[in-house]
């Protein structure tokens, strides 16, 4: 037998299987799946009805209480609000009117507020004053609320009842301001409307809409008949059903009957607060399933034939087209093999949607690839090789300008600073910037405003680069032109400073300083931070203390701002050392700061020494810390040292200056 007749006899069999096994299983399911589903449609119906007969004993009562709840929230922002504005001095009018406003736009129907004698002087009902006393008798709606007047107890809700024509519902409140009631109530007639809707009846006329449920019955504990509503062609119910539902509600489970083609259904509805248990009941109609099942198998049978015969005949079909493409493939195997491959003898294959046709333009697509793989790797290689090396002049390029400007950046801050800083008889300076890889932009600055008081900064700027020394730029000359302003004290020049930079500089950027004034005679010295950290000051005897922190934030992140102001002096022999943050955060191989202690440390060590040794101490400090190349950012110092008065100085030792 051929490999086609195979395949025809193959799928012919598989197809007769199939549809043996796919109709005896339609047969089985068929039969299961109707009579689970009439059972299941029953007790679900029963029980959907059991459940509404609950609800609509439930639901007027919880929405009732719902209603309650609303209403004493809206008597406590109505007592809030008369509060407030008799708090505010506002005319009885005035408030009375607000209160129509509220009532008239979604509030309670009725606002009543009395004074702490029960008057009620404030409503939106027109008409007299009502007084509230504690007679229910002569006033059965206001008396349970006159308790409120002496808080106890603090909040009331009386149920609904009927006044003047309408159902109310009022809650009311203890005053919060003083001895007084605040009662609202609104017009609740619809919760009668929300029973119907919800109740019992509603449900049974939706089972009977949907054609599933014949007949519904709601019966006592003891059988007798409560609400019904039945289809056309229900009939009551039998003794038989009567006395299953009542064994049913007894066993407290839902129950199912069988009588003829008719099923039966019965649930238990639960007693609740006043009223007694009950029993739902639901008839659905039950076709003979014998019958469903014996039209659905001779529906099967008869499709199957129709498959079997559409398979027979699809399988040949299948198999001859199948080959054709087959038999081309070998043809084209042999021919490259033979090298003298034709690439259009496969063109009828190719056109195919299927594997074959997929499978026919792969083979071709490999074999042409064969031929031509070499020339197509050899550009590709040269190809590569060109953009390898535009991509390498790009980076170099972008290398070059780099340097460029971080040169040019650096160029910057080396020529802002100051070219010579005071000399005298009366105190050192030194200043001392070693700019990192990448300049940051952090600088000092000396200003001599006369021959007794100069102006000490040090100041460090966000970003890197060009940026950083164009942003040190803005800051350097906004320091200096508030410090040319006669009587500026440090607090005042940062925040002329701050306001200038949160105006005019073009870059998203922040800088941190720190302001001192110094009088080089007395040794006083004001000083102010803007998010620089605070000084350090070496006594004569070689404690380090550090000055009080007074100040604000960054320059340049808000205008405006105040800053805060603090005042030391320092003595003969005393030493100011100020820095950047690039100090503190010199980090070593293992990712350690500098900080804080290495830095009282170091400052301890140098006790005696001049204001340049003990700078060029620290300096050799931080780089024995970070070690060779491990320089990240501007390392930026300014040391002034308060000398002895030359009257003060022994001979010997002025000999020796």
């Amino acid at each position: 037998m051929t490999f086609q007749g195979r395949l025809v006899l193959l799928i012919s069999g598989l197809v007769t299987l199939a549809v043996a096994l796919v109709t005896i299983l339609l047969a089985w399911t068929t039969h299961s799946a109707i009579q689970t589903r009439v059972e299941a449609d029953g007790r679900g119906a029963a029980t959907l009805l059991a459940r509404s007969a609950t609800l609509a004993r439930e639901v007027p009562r919880d929405v009732e209480a719902l209603l309650g709840d609303r209403l004493l929230s809206e008597a406590t922002l109505a007592a809030h609000l008369v509060a407030v504005m008799e708090a505010g001095k506002a005319p009885v009018k005035a408030v009375t009117d607000r209160l129509k406003a509220v009532a008239d736009g979604g509030g309670p129907d009725e606002i009543w507020v009395t004074d702490n004698r029960g008057r009620a002087y404030l409503h939106n009902i027109p008409g007299p004053d009502i007084t509230f006393g504690p007679d229910a008798r002569a006033q059965p709606r206001q008396a349970p609320y006159y308790g409120l007047l002496n808080r106890a107890p603090e909040k009331v809700v009386t149920d609904a009842a009927t006044e003047g024509g309408k159902l109310m519902k009022f809650a009311g409140v203890a005053g919060v301001d003083k001895p007084r009631i605040v009662q609202v109530g609104a017009d609740v007639r619809r919760l009668g409307d929300i029973a119907r809707k919800a109740g019992v009846d509603g449900v049974m006329a939706s089972l009977l809409a949907g054609g599933t449920v014949e007949g519904a019955w709601l019966l006592e504990r003891d059988g007798r008949l409560a609400v019904h509503a039945t289809g056309p062609s229900a009939g009551p119910l039998s003794e038989r059903a009567v006395e299953a539902a009542k064994a049913a509600a007894a066993a407290g489970e839902t129950g199912l009957l069988r009588e003829g083609d008719r099923l039966t259904a019965f649930a238990p509805v639960p007693a609740m607060a006043g009223q007694g248990a009950g029993i739902a009941v639901v008839r659905l109609p039950a076709e003979d399933l014998s019958s469903v099942v014996g039209r659905h198998v001779k529906i099967g049978v008869l499709v199957g034939l129709l498959v079997l015969a559409a398979g027979v005949y699809g399988a040949v079909r299948f198999a001859r087209s199948q080959m054709a493409p087959i038999e081309r493939l070998g043809e084209a195997v042999a021919a490259v093999e033979a090298g003298r491959f034709n690439p259009f003898t496969l063109n009828e294959a190719m056109e195919r949607n299927d594997e074959m046709g997929r499978l026919a333009r792969v083979f071709r697509s490999m074999a042409l690839e064969a031929s031509y793989r070499e020339e197509t790797l050899d550009a590709q290689l040269l190809m590569r090789t060109a953009e390898l090396e535009t991509r390498t002049e790009k980076l170099a390029a972008a290398e070059h300008l780099i340097e460029e400007e971080q040169r040019a950046a650096r160029d910057v801050q080396t020529n802002l600073l100051p070219q010579q800083l005071p000399a005298g008889r009366d105190s050192q300076f030194f200043g001392l910037l070693v700019p990192g890889p990448a300049v940051s932009g952090d600088f000092y600055d000396v200003i001599e405003l006369d021959e007794r008081h100069c102006l000490l900064v040090v100041a460090g700027v966000s970003g890197w680069g060009v940026p950083a020394a164009f942003l040190m730029l803005l800051v350097r000359g906004a320091i200096r032109e508030a410090a040319a302003r006669p009587g500026m004290t440090p607090a005042a020049i940062l925040a002329a400073a701050n306001d200038r930079l949160c105006g005019q500089s073009p870059f998203d950027g922040f800088a941190t300083a720190f302001v001192a004034l110094c009088d080089r005679e007395t040794g006083m010295l004001s000083h102010s931070s803007a998010g620089n950290r605070a000084p350090c000051r070496i006594r004569a005897d070689g404690s380090v203390l550090t000055l009080a922190d007074a100040g604000g934030p960054a320059l340049g992140v808000r205008k405006g701002i105040p800053y805060g102001e603090a005042v030391t002096r320092l003595e003969q022999e005393d030493t100011l050392f100020l820095c950047t943050e690039g100090v503190l955060r010199a980090v070593n191989a293992q990712r350690e700061p500098f900080g804080e202690e290495r830095l009282a440390a170091v400052l301890h060590q140098g006790r005696g020494l001049s204001a340049r040794d003990r700078s060029e101490l620290l300096l050799r400090a931080v780089e024995a810390h970070v070690g060779p190349g491990g320089q990240t950012g501007d390392i930026v110092c300014l040391t002034v040292r308060r000398l002895l008065p030359a009257s003060e100085l022994a001979p010997e030792s002025e000999a020796a200056v």
